[in-house]
């Protein structure tokens, strides 16, 4: 009745139904329907901005967060899909709240993090409000309906600059030679438990001129466990601190719309034990300044922490489509659901000739390990494999990538102080692509994932130290190779090759007002893969943040 071609295609299309669309199916059923209802509250999302400084490249809140999961003072608490809502970094300091309360293990000696709790506390006076969670630190907070805050934090930066350069994971902006100044503020606003709206506008001044844009702005609606946003926004997928495999903040946001689970969710029956799981997807716009012009974006990634000391995550990136190569909707299932590679379907007429990226990560954190090794107090381990486009028979991946690198507070028995060792390294095939999408995976001129580009490396270290609960100081130094991601360059420029180091400073001037100030220096050989060409970049930031 059937052929073998036809029993073949019959196959190939039940395979991808049975291991691809029917689990996303059930998260969804299970996202959807089988979650009860969640709290009212503001679902915005802790900016990817360090607003007030205290972190970099991101807020002081998931620095603050990483610490007390750390410490074990949450359970099976999933951190390495960013940004988290408002609601979900809440519900992390309400576990914190009751092991404390209910003098869970031994906390004596760890004021610090009682500081810290403390600032989590007011930060989310309203949300822990809505859920029940009650402290004499939000005791007035009382939850709304409509919660308007029109301007939630200004912030004044000046930046002196000695040549025209662009730090690594600061949205693809650059700063001009001499004072670069700079303006923003942002607000958010919440109905009920199902919309939520929040925008950054920014203005720049320099000796190029002005300019003025939308760096962030989303509408979020939220039903049940799912939410649905429309916008501008900024990803970071992974646990790497200094780039990612796949998304990461070195990139300007992207115009997008994703869909995903509001908080993590558990399976029912004997899938309970997986844990926690939170799953989202996302397709975005590319600009037009690539080969093929105005290519679209997407990706998905589920996370899940089959324990408390256990994070897992796996992720996917394809670009596609893109000016002229006449893609049409009918040809986007068979994109999101395509189980080969690039390599396997190398037609460059073939719409479903796109550039995959995968990724595989896992985090383990150990509490109280100064009980063995003197060290530190609490390790962080983490490692995140990347892979692109191709594969070297059915499982094992065709020149990976990754990243690898640990987090240790309580560094050498000062409680005070924390260390980060991280290293990054892309091979030859990574971030790039043939036939087609000949600039790589970039967006504006930015590397989308990881700044090291095509067959580039980075050593990253940073220590920082509270000098008291005011103060935070910073160091940080970096060696990295960094490659183009042009596919006919690959291999004929020269790597660029940075040295930099830096410092930074963070003061709270007042309970609503900080100040951040560092500098960063870069000594550079074959600036912009020009091979020969040397230069040093100093930066020096300032920047004074108000919040309301």
């Amino acid at each position: 009745m059937f052929n073998n071609q036809t029993t073949m295609f019959l196959w190939q299309r039940w395979k991808v139904c049975y291991l691809v669309i029917l689990p996303y199916l059930l998260f969804a059923v299970y996202s959807v329907v089988l979650i009860p209802p969640l709290q009212a509250g503001d679902r915005t999302n802790v900016p990817l901005k360090n607003w007030g400084g205290f972190s970099l490249f991101r807020s002081w809140v998931y620095d603050a967060l990483e610490k007390i999961v750390l410490a074990g003072l949450a359970d099976q608490a999933l951190l390495n899909t960013k940004p988290l809502s408002r609601m979900e970094a809440a519900r992390i300091v309400a576990q914190a709240i009751h092991k404390l309360e209910q003098d869970y293990g031994d906390y004596n000696d760890r004021n610090y993090l009682e500081d810290l709790l403390y600032k989590l506390i007011e930060e989310f006076g309203s949300e822990l409000a809505e859920m029940g969670v009650k402290t004499p630190l939000n005791y007035e907070a009382q939850p709304k309906f409509l919660n308007l805050k029109p301007v939630d934090n200004i912030q004044f930066g000046n930046a002196l600059a000695n040549n025209s350069q662009k730090p690594v994971n600061n949205f693809g902006r650059s700063f001009s030679e001499g004072i670069n100044t700079d303006f923003t503020f942002d607000g958010r606003n919440q109905l009920g438990d199902f919309l939520s709206l929040y925008y950054q506008p920014e203005f720049f001044l320099n000796k190029d001129g002005s300019q003025g844009r939308l760096q962030i702005g989303y509408a979020k609606l939220t039903l049940w466990n799912t939410e649905l946003e429309v916008g501008r926004d900024s990803l970071w997928w992974g646990p790497g601190y200094h780039g990612s495999m796949l998304f990461s903040n070195n990139a300007p946001p992207l115009d997008q719309i994703r869909l995903g689970s509001a908080e993590p969710f558990r399976l029912p029956w004997i899938f309970r034990h997986i844990g926690p799981i939170k799953a989202t997807t996302f397709v975005g716009k590319l600009d037009g300044n690539q080969i093929p012009s105005h290519p679209l974006v997407g990706g998905y990634r589920i996370s899940l922490a089959p324990s408390r000391f256990v994070e897992i995550g796996h992720g996917r990136a394809y670009q596609f489509a893109g000016d002229g190569r006449g893609y049409t909707i009918k040809d986007f299932p068979g994109t999101i659901f395509q189980t080969t590679t690039s390599e396997d379907v190398d037609d460059p007429d073939s719409n479903r000739n796109v550039n995959n990226l995968l990724s595989l990560d896992i985090t383990v954190r150990i509490p109280n390990v100064d009980r063995y090794i003197f060290i530190a107090r609490d390790v962080s381990l983490y490692g995140e494999m990347g892979w692109d486009d191709t594969r070297k028979g059915w499982i094992y991946p065709k020149q990976p990538g990754g990243i690898v690198g640990t987090y240790l507070t309580g560094f050498l028995g000062d409680p005070k102080l924390d260390f980060r060792l991280e290293y990054a390294k892309s091979t030859s095939i990574m971030f790039t692509h043939n036939n087609i999408y000949e600039n790589g995976f970039i967006y504006r001129d930015s590397v989308l994932s990881h700044f090291i580009g095509t067959d580039g490396s980075e050593l990253y270290a940073r220590l920082s130290r509270w000098i008291n609960e005011d103060i935070l100081l910073g160091f940080q130094a970096s060696r990295a190779e960094i490659g183009t991601t042009q596919h006919d360059l690959v291999g004929k420029l020269p790597h660029e090759k940075r040295y930099s180091f830096g410092l930074d400073v963070s003061y709270q001037v007042s309970d609503r007002s900080s100040i951040f100030l560092q500098y960063d220096f870069s000594r550079i050989t074959n600036h912009d893969f020009v091979s020969g060409e040397r230069q040093n970049d100093h930066l020096f930031r300032f920047e004074f943040t108000y919040s309301l």
